[in-house]
């Protein structure tokens, strides 16, 4: 058929269908598709066409002969603040809180929340009987759930009596009896039974297979005109010819809609502030830090610093340091008023300097004195009485006795001695007399000069740098020397 006689036809179905008494499809399923208020994806809500406003929805189910199938592949969304497996448990009063609760996947006769919240007379809340080895509650309240079957013998059924209000057609003469949210497609086979005018006897049971959104079962007297077009959000799956209308969701999620009004940054017709936040309120950011004029803090901004304010977004100038020092109280350096680390702690165990010259490796003690290793006998020349005991570094010179004559005339060179150890050294002091030679020796010559008595000392240092005691003599001195003096001498 060409795009001109297509055009034709569809137009006068349409002009048809506006000027007869059509009869509308008995009992058809509707399938539309709208943007989910919060969830993501898209909302499919499942409408029982009518006839007359007395027909009565009565109840979904799906059993062996009669399968109930429905196909959801990426998921069903399940919102968590719906308890229930029908519209009975969507609060209407908790929706401002819980938006996504209006996109929550549920079963339901003709309501949209409680029966009590309906304004419905004689409303009534479905009743359901499941097989409890293929139970289908779970698909309305887990979300994420991928398949609903019922197709075992016992099978299930939600329902509603025929006294309950909300079995009437609405407005529209169509009864919602299911919702299901997800991200992808959405097929499958749905059976309901209708009451023809009300009239239980009169039962209808329907069977249809759906595939998106749409009109599906049924049929009508006139040439249906429509939107052929199955990737279209209003594709009407009975349309025989394309009417153009054709339309797809915008960028908001309504069919056909025109999306973002110029000038609006979202769906809700708001509008950029100063900070570039969508519906934001603020007026001014005069140094363009990102921060509104009017919710400027100012202080210290330095992270490093005492008094550093991590809520601050100007700078105040005012910054300080005063407060750095080793905040740990074991340390020896511990300083009570300082409360930022400056890394610089001494503790117990770290070398130090005691300013004692024969101990050796000194450190902290856990009292923070400064002590090294040293000899702690008193016997010792090197004995230190503030060590931490090491014995093994005593060292030990022994005391001996000078040699040499005790009484000497003056002017007179005498010879004195004290007992050599290989590499000592020896320190002579003399009172009345000069010592000529051999100084730092073990064996020294000496004029003494006094008149009556001179004393003639030597401390002994080994080569270990370790002092003895010193040793003394003292010299009767006479003045002057005659032959038989000199011969008591030699």
């Amino acid at each position: 058929m060409s795009r001109i006689t297509l055009f034709f036809a569809c137009a006068f179905c349409c002009i048809f269908s506006l000027n007869t008494s059509t009869v509308s499809a008995q009992y058809s399923l509707t399938v539309e598709a709208s943007a989910p208020a919060a969830a993501s994806g898209t909302t499919y809500k499942f409408y029982v066409n009518m006839s007359d406003p007395s027909d009565r929805m009565s109840a979904v189910f799906g059993n062996n002969e009669m399968p109930l199938d429905i196909s959801v592949p990426e998921g069903a969304f399940s919102s968590t603040f719906n308890a229930s497996w029908s519209a009975s448990g969507i609060n209407p009063a908790f929706l401002p809180f819980f938006p996504d609760m209006a996109d929550d996947t549920y079963a339901t006769i003709g309501l949209t929340g409680p029966a009590a919240s309906s304004g419905i007379a004689d409303a009534a809340d479905p009743s359901i009987v499941e097989d409890s080895a293929q139970p289908v509650t779970p698909f309305f309240t887990t979300s994420g759930s991928t398949h609903l079957l019922s197709n075992t013998l016992t099978g299930s059924s939600y329902y509603v009596l025929n006294t309950a209000g909300n079995g009437l057609p609405d407005a529209d003469m169509r009864v919602l009896v299911m919702q299901v949210t997800t991200t992808g497609s959405i097929s499958g086979t749905i059976n309901y039974q209708v009451f023809p005018l009300g009239v239980g006897a009169d039962q209808q049971q329907i069977s249809v297979d759906f595939d998106g959104a749409g009109t599906f079962g049924g049929g009508s007297e006139a040439p249906a005109c429509g939107c052929t077009d199955a990737t279209a959000c209003n594709y009407d799956v009975d349309a025989v010819y394309d009417d153009g209308s054709c339309a797809e969701f915008d960028e908001c999620g309504v069919c056909g809609g025109t999306g973002i009004a110029d000038g609006a940054c979202d769906c809700d017709g708001n509008v950029l502030d100063v900070l570039g936040v969508c519906g934001g309120d603020c007026t001014a950011d005069a140094d363009a830090d990102g921060v509104c004029d009017d919710e400027e803090i100012l202080g210290c901004t330095d992270s490093l610093a005492c008094n550093f304010n991590p809520e601050a977004t100007e700078e105040n100038g005012i910054c300080n340091y005063d407060c750095y020092g080793c905040i740990d109280p074991m340390a020896c350096n511990f300083d009570e008023e300082a409360t930022l680390d400056d890394n610089n702690c001494i503790m117990p165990g770290e070398p130090c300097d005691d300013g004692i010259e024969y101990t050796e490796d000194d450190f902290l003690q856990e009292d923070c004195s400064c002590m090294g290793y040293g000899c702690t006998d008193s016997d010792a020349c090197n004995y230190v009485e503030d060590a931490v005991t090491d014995n093994s570094m005593c060292n030990y010179v022994t005391s001996y006795s000078i040699t040499g004559v005790l009484n000497s005339f003056n002017n007179m060179i005498v010879n004195y001695s004290y007992p050599n150890t290989n590499g000592s050294s020896y320190e002579w002091s003399i009172s009345f007399g000069d010592v000529v030679d051999g100084e730092g020796t073990s064996e020294i010559e000496v004029v003494w000069w006094g008149e009556t008595e001179g004393q003639l000392c030597v401390v002994e240092t080994n080569s270990e740098g370790c002092s003895g005691d010193i040793a003394c003599i003292n010299v009767t001195i006479t003045n002057g020397i005659n032959e038989s003096d000199l011969d008591q001498i030699l």
